[in-house]
Parts: structure tokens; C-alpha cells; sequence
């Protein structure tokens, strides 16, 4: 009897690979710090106009290059990284993208869990800086509702259920934003304002000699499986696909927290 199919080889090297790469050459890297569904991929598309930056993986998220990285629990703040070999995939991944075009200065990288673990994975490359990010915390709730759910089939209850845990996670990981935005004194640049003013990036971001001015602010970019336009605020459309006892049960979560909304420029409704 062949009990071939009933082995599960689990190696560490399947969930932390270890890449070849050349010492010495490494990027400048831009960790934008942001919350999922919070338009940090428009972000990072407009970030990504320029000849002179790259992402490590099509959506802007280097996690998905390192198997260890991106698992269920990549939000435990006390999960053990292999730090070097995630530093071994992503220089890799620029080494060969420089390889094919030499004007690549800066990476662009946008995991959302990197917030919890910021400060020593930025400390494993030679230079980086920083970007935080945030959206309306209803929108954002509305948002995530409708990706991760089959949300017109639940009943009210059960998507009640659902938005209180949403609504916790943006408390959650907004006040982790807060305090590196307060520690390390790092830009914020709401999905708001960006959308309102796309230049604030040119005025915002530490990036090397050059970079900034290459990239375009107003170009149309695909996000998700939006139409190419540029950017433009859909706040307004997500909130409106909840219902006013949605929004009240959001809003008495989020009235205890009042001072963390004010402190992103949002209010509650």
C-alpha cells in the first residue's frame, strides 16, 4: 500500500526560502504603513509611475513572495520572522527587476501587516522611509465587507456581527498607525486627502535625489477590478451600501474612540 499521499513534508525552507542575491546592492524602500482596504493600492500604483521605482509583487505587497510571511496569523505581532530570508527574496526580486532596468532606485512595498513588525524589518535594509495611511473608518468597513463577504446574501445580524469585528480591526491597527506615526514622526497621508490632492505626495515623501519628481500623481491607474481612471474618492459609494443601523452600530463602537477619528480628520456619523 502507497502511503505517499498521506505524508505533509512541512520544511522551513517551504515557508522561509532563501534566496541569492549580491551584498551591497540594495534599493532605498518605502514602506507605506496602512490598513487593508484603505486605498493603498491606488497608492502605490501612483507611487509605481515612475521608472525609478518598482514593486516586489504585482499588488504591491512583498509578503506574497515569502510564504512564511504571508500566513493566517501575519498580524500576531509576536509571530517569529525569518528576517533573512525574507531580505534575501525582496533584494533578489529588485536585483533581477534592476537587472532589466538600471534607472530603479526605490521599492514600493505595502504589506498591511508589516505595521506590526515595522520597526525591525525596516532595520534589515540599508536605507528606507516611511508613509502611513489610513481611510474613513465606515468606508473602510463597508469596503471590506463587500470584498471578504457575500454581503447582500447575510441577514442583518450576521453582517452586523461581522462589521463589529471589522470595526475593531481599524481601531486596532489605526492606533498602532498613530503611535509609529507619533514615534518615528512619520508622514501621514490619508486616502482623503490624496485623493483631494494627489501632488501632497511630491511634498510629503523622503525618497532619493530625483524620485519623487518622476512620478506621476494625476496618471489613471487599475485598481482591483475598477476601471482605469485616476484617482477618486468612493467614500460616499461604500458608506452608502450600509444601512442607517449599520452606521449607528458602527458609530456607537467608534464613540468611545472619538479621539482617535479626530486624530485621522474623521468623524463619526
Amino acid at each position: 500500500m502507497d502511503y505517499t499521499d498521506d505524508i505533509i513534508i512541512d520544511s522551513p525552507k517551504l515557508h522561509w526560502p532563501m534566496a541569492e542575491y549580491t551584498k551591497g546592492h540594495e534599493p532605498h524602500f518605502l514602506f507605506i504603513i496602512t490598513p487593508p482596504y484603505s486605498g493603498s493600492t491606488a497608492l502605490a500604483e501612483i507611487l509605481n509611475t515612475s521608472n525609478k521605482t518598482m514593486l516586489l509583487h504585482e499588488s504591491g505587497e512583498g509578503q506574497w513572495l515569502v510564504p512564511g510571511l504571508c500566513e493566517d496569523d501575519r498580524w500576531n505581532s509576536n509571530k517569529v520572522i525569518d528576517y533573512a530570508s525574507v531580505k534575501s527574496v525582496w533584494l533578489n526580486q529588485y536585483q533581477k527587476t534592476k537587472a532589466q532596468n538600471p534607472s530603479v532606485k526605490v521599492v514600493v512595498e505595502k504589506s498591511p501587516s508589516n505595521m506590526v513588525r515595522i520597526k525591525t524589518l525596516a532595520s534589515q535594509f540599508d536605507s528606507c522611509s516611511f508613509l502611513a495611511n489610513n481611510r474613513d473608518p465606515y468606508a473602510n468597513c463597508a469596503s471590506t465587507l463587500y470584498r471578504h463577504h457575500e454581503a447582500d446574501e447575510l441577514s442583518q445580524n450576521e453582517r452586523l456581527e461581522i462589521l463589529s469585528v471589522m470595526a475593531a480591526a481599524w481601531l486596532k491597527r489605526s492606533m498602532t498607525i498613530l503611535e509609529l506615526v507619533t514615534s518615528l514622526n512619520i508622514p501621514l497621508v490619508t486616502y482623503e486627502n490624496f485623493c483631494e490632492d494627489p501632488m501632497i505626495l511630491s511634498r510629503v515623501l523622503e525618497l532619493p535625489e530625483g524620485v519623487a519628481e518622476s512620478i506621476d500623481p494625476y496618471a489613471k491607474v487599475q485598481v482591483k477590478d475598477y476601471m482605469t481612471n485616476q484617482i477618486v474618492n468612493k467614500n460616499n459609494i461604500q458608506i452608502n451600501r450600509l444601512s442607517s443601523a449599520e452606521i449607528s452600530h458602527l458609530s456607537s463602537i467608534f464613540d468611545c474612540y472619538s479621539f482617535l477619528l479626530e486624530h485621522f480628520n474623521y468623524k463619526i456619523l
